[in-house]
């Protein structure tokens, strides 16, 4: 399963993830007249003449796109830590509906059919 495989990675990768991380935040800085400490210009010659509502509206799509793959991928990894396999072999397994999911309901009373 997908977070099984975190487990497969040995310490040497680990080791060599965070120098390389470690590496990008201390060496790579930020570009001269940039938005702001934030800004190192990637992708940032396609706001090149555009008008400040344009601009904003790019930028609130790339975020609100950020947050959406953040809360699938959330998503993703509650499915395979719940049921131990990923989205598509779960679905091969059970279906398109998936598993019964009474377990995790079972002792709210309101789903239950209590008051």
């Amino acid at each position: 399963n997908g977070l099984g495989a975190l487990n497969t990675v040995p310490v040497e990768g680990w080791v060599q993830l965070v120098a390389f991380i470690g590496a990008h935040e201390i060496l790579v800085k930020p570009r001269a007249n940039g938005m702001g400490a934030y800004d190192f210009g990637f992708g940032s010659e396609l706001l090149e003449g555009a008008d400040e509502a344009e601009v904003q509206r790019r930028q609130t799509s790339e975020r609100n796109n950020g947050r959406l793959a953040m809360v699938a991928i959330l998503g993703m990894l509650w499915q395979d830590g719940t049921f131990g396999m990923s989205p598509f072999a779960l679905m091969r397994e059970t279906g398109l509906w998936g598993p019964n999911i009474d377990f995790i309901i079972k002792d709210i009373p309101m789903c239950a059919g209590g008051s």
